[in-house]
């Protein structure tokens, strides 16, 4: 027999650059927000939601697309919010214009939607948990060169984490950070109890995100 709508369980919808940001803050999330079952965290590849580089006359198009494709979930499976990520590629604070973008532009979906926005990229984060980064391969370097620093001022985050991991001399077949690496280095933040510790930097779109997630 098939399920009314009512005894469905409501999804908080994950859209993102990749599978591994999506997979990533599906981790986060959950972790953050036990009292939300991972399985009620939904990772979508569809729609992509991406607005830094599109122009404002084109934003409603985008919205509309997003939201007929959305609908479609929420016809099986009630849609509680969307969680939208697109990274900065800039330094804080660029990661606010951008969540104002992203969230301004979908105003017209019936769903709350919350930005996840890192700046410059995830890969800024995982400079506020090197002991994280370091336990998935022991064979990385700490990556421990911003204690105490605001991390949010790394350009080029992702190749800085490369260099920051690769040990002095090591042979180019040595196996530095890739971004599917993202999801083992969240399952190992949780894993060591350092979500919601002081962390070892500082970065304000890391506090933007805590705060949205607790919007959910």
């Amino acid at each position: 027999m098939t399920a009314k709508r009512g005894e469905h369980r409501s999804v908080v919808v994950i859209l993102g650059e990749d599978d591994n940001d999506r997979k990533t803050i599906q981790i986060l999330v959950a972790a953050l927000r036990t009292d939300i079952p991972r399985g009620s965290l939904k990772p979508l590849r569809k729609p992509m939601s991406l607005v830094r580089n599109v122009p404002l006359q084109r934003l409603p198009s985008q919205s509309s697309k997003a939201a007929a494709l959305l609908r479609a979930v929420d016809v099986n499976t009630p849609i509680r919010a969307v969680l939208m990520h697109e990274d900065a590629d800039e330094v804080e604070p660029a990661h606010e214009k951008l969540i104002t973008k992203i969230e301004d532009s979908h105003r017209s979906l019936r769903w709350p939607v919350l930005a996840v926005v890192p700046a410059w990229e995830m890969e800024t984060w995982w400079f506020l948990f090197p002991d994280a980064v370091h336990a998935i391969r022991p064979t990385w370097r700490r990556p421990d060169q911003f204690a105490g620093r605001d991390v949010g001022k790394i350009r080029n985050a992702k190749e800085e984490l490369k260099k920051a991991v690769t040990p002095p001399g090591a042979r180019p077949s040595f196996q530095t950070y890739t971004e599917a690496d993202s999801i083992a280095i969240a399952e190992k933040i949780v894993t060591l109890g350092q979500l919601t510790a002081p962390w070892f930097a500082r970065s304000a779109s890391w506090e933007t995100f805590l705060d949205k997630v607790k919007q959910l």
